[in-house]
């Protein structure tokens, strides 16, 4: 697990990228500086409320009142070094024991190796028994065991005889090992080498765990509010308020950014073309009319035509090492400063001008001098090329930060794809974004993302990376979520609604169930995805940290996922639970685990983001679109009857 602020962002988003597209599915989990709004923790929300009425009552205005401080990204990776026990590579049978597979299958080929070499007729017998299930277990390891101590002692004798020259088999040369090789080989005796050791089970995925600080720039319009509860409850779990301040990556909405990214390439596409036309654009100079000023100007032109003309190094400075070489002019004002540009610049157009004060090293007089830089062909190229790649490079440490990370996310989870080469442009300011354009073949497979009662994580992006403001309607609001993530699996819906009466009956809090998930039986013990990004010396995570919290998620949902599939699996279907994310139908996703089902908090319903809303003027609190169902509930000990013609469904 790796903490990403501004020191290292750069860095890790390029990580990220790099990952991302190779990923089986991401997690993610947010942590805020409030999750309700002000009187409302008091009162317990009402389970008969729609979906509809609690996102206009008290969902809604939480997410635009308060601010994200950190955002944790896990990425799972299929492990290649897993062995899936129930397929045929990783050990398993078809219909009957895979260990009585492997021996009847080994025994077989021990029986035809011997019948091949002419051998002998115990160990013929013995292979023949051991293939038709004639032994037992103790019985054959004991034939066994006196079979290979049998064989042993053979050996031993053969290779005594060979090591002492007694057999015709030793050549010239040949080392005592050689020669008891080579008359075992020679009497058809086999070695015997130690077995390898197995290695140790491989969980079946691999993460890379991101921990993002997050903190809006100065000139954000985003005000802070703290809800007082939530900040102490972060106190208490350690979060580092200094480092959210203070290096906290920025954002921007998705809208903004491209605007951003538009101004920037349209600037540098014009650069390129004023330097394929080098003729000097005609404006109104200032006119001097001060003698001392005249005189000013002359003298610091009578030095620059020197300087161009003298081989003396001491005239002038190499700057950023393969830059050229550069003369700082004498301090002026500002007036000055625009007669010396428009002067240099209409009778030496190959110079470079800048201000001084840009150097690293510039004294307390630079903010009021010029530096004229003298490059050769390369050495321009070069320096533009620098300055490009760094002026993106602020862009991206200042305004789009955190964005870009949403973006890509999105972007895989519907299917974009992210290339090497388009990464890499991306990151040098090449190409405004690092996935492929769907008109130049840029559509692949879509990358599930993985929330635990995420609903307002979710909620939570719009108004960071979308736009502040969420939309009045929640059907709107569900359209925007499904767009920038099509595939939703929350695993709170997982484990109440999916799972077995287990897993239902225990608590479904986060941390419960990635505890639980270490000691129930999946057919397997199961192993939670490793970590590869830890950082060294770094401490393994807690909860209520948003990167160990999104890890803990996308390992609940990976033995969550395995466990339901177990049960299915009894009806004789051959799934793996990988096999089942990425091969088979949305139907399939939505009835095992429960795909865009949303879970919501004490209430008797769950939200399906793939509903839509009834004909106009129908009283549709669920949004379905289904045939009627009748459902029936106990209120204020008086019973009613409602009927609701739609998908998204009551719960319990």
């Amino acid at each position: 697990m790796v903490n990403v602020t501004k020191s290292n962002f750069l860095e890790q988003l390029r990580d990220l990228l790099v990952h991302l597209p190779t990923a089986s599915f991401v997690s993610i989990d947010e942590e805020m500086t409030g999750i309700s709004l002000p009187g409302s923790r008091n009162s317990r929300p009402n389970k008969v409320e729609l979906p509809s009425e609690r996102y206009t009552n008290l969902l809604k205005e939480v997410p635009e009142r308060y601010a994200i401080l950190q955002v944790g990204v896990a990425v799972f990776h299929k492990n290649p070094k897993y062995k899936d026990p129930s397929s045929p590579s990783g050990g398993g049978g078809g219909g009957g024991s895979p260990s009585r597979a492997r021996a009847s299958s080994t025994a077989a080929e021990e029986e035809q190796r011997l019948l091949a070499n002419g051998g002998d007729s115990d160990a013929m017998e013995h292979a023949f028994m051991h293939r038709e299930g004639a032994l037992n277990q103790d019985e054959l390891e004991d034939l066994t065991e006196r079979e290979e101590d049998n064989e042993a002692d053979r050996f031993m004798a053969f290779a005594e005889a060979a090591a002492s020259g007694n057999l015709s088999v030793r050549r010239p040369g040949d080392t005592d090992a050689q020669a008891a090789a080579r008359a075992a080989a020679t009497a058809g005796i086999r070695m015997y080498e130690e077995e390898e050791e197995e290695e140790p089970p491989q969980p079946e995925y691999t993460s890379r765990i991101y921990n993002f600080y997050i903190f809006p720039n100065a000139w954000s319009d985003r005000e802070l509010t703290l809800n007082p509860s939530t900040i102490k409850f972060l106190m208490e779990n350690n979060m580092d308020f200094n480092k959210v301040f203070e290096e906290g990556v920025p954002f921007t909405t998705v809208k903004h950014a491209e605007v951003l990214k538009e101004r920037y390439f349209r600037k540098h596409s014009n650069n390129e073309a004023k330097n394929g036309d080098r003729t000097p654009t005609k404006k109104d100079r200032v006119t001097l009319t001060s003698t001392n000023d005249i005189a000013f100007v002359a003298r610091v032109m009578a030095n620059l035509r020197e300087w161009i003309d003298s081989d003396d190094s001491n005239l002038h400075n190499l700057i950023n090492g393969q830059e050229g070489t550069s003369l700082v002019l004498p301090p002026c004002n500002a007036f000055l400063r625009r007669c010396l540009y428009e002067t240099i610049e209409a009778e030496y157009s190959g110079l470079l001008l800048e201000r001084a004060d840009l150097s690293p090293n510039a004294g307390p007089t630079a903010r009021n001098q010029i530096r004229v830089i003298r490059l050769s062909p390369e050495e321009r190229k070069r320096r533009e090329n620098r300055l490009k790649v760094e002026e993106w490079e602020k862009l991206l440490l200042g305004n789009l930060g955190f964005t870009t990370v949403f973006q890509a996310i999105s972007d895989v989870c519907n299917g974009k794809v992210l290339t090497k080469e388009r990464i890499e442009g991306f990151l040098d300011g090449s190409f405004p974004s690092p996935s492929v354009p769907l008109d130049e073949g840029g559509n692949g497979r879509q990358i599930p993302l993985i929330v635990h009662n995420g609903l307002m994580d979710l909620m939570f992006l719009l108004t960071h990376c979308h736009d502040p403001s969420l939309p009045k309607n929640f059907e709107e609001t569900k359209m925007q979520i499904r767009h920038y993530f099509p595939n939703v699996f929350d695993t709170k819906v997982m484990s109440t609604e999916y799972s077995d009466a287990q897993i239902k009956g225990g608590s479904t809090a986060l941390g419960d169930l990635f505890d639980t998930m270490k000691h129930v039986d999946i057919g397997e013990k199961f192993l939670f995805p490793t970590i590869s990004n830890q950082e060294s010396g770094g401490s393994e995570g807690q909860a209520h940290e948003a990167a160990w919290d999104a890890y803990m998620t996308g390992s609940v949902f990976n033995a969550l996922g395995k466990r339901i599939l177990e049960g299915k699996n009894m009806l004789n279907l051959d799934l793996t639970f990988n096999s089942l994310l990425h091969e088979s139908s949305d139907s399939l996703l939505r009835e095992y685990l429960g795909m865009n089902m949303i879970y919501m908090h004490v209430s008797l319903y769950t939200i399906d983001l793939e509903s839509t809303s009834g004909p106009a003027g129908l009283h549709d609190p669920l949004s379905c679109g289904l045939s009627c169902l009748w459902y029936h509930y106990i209120c204020f000990n008086t019973r009613y009857t409602s009927s609701f013609d739609g998908r998204e469904r009551r719960r319990g």
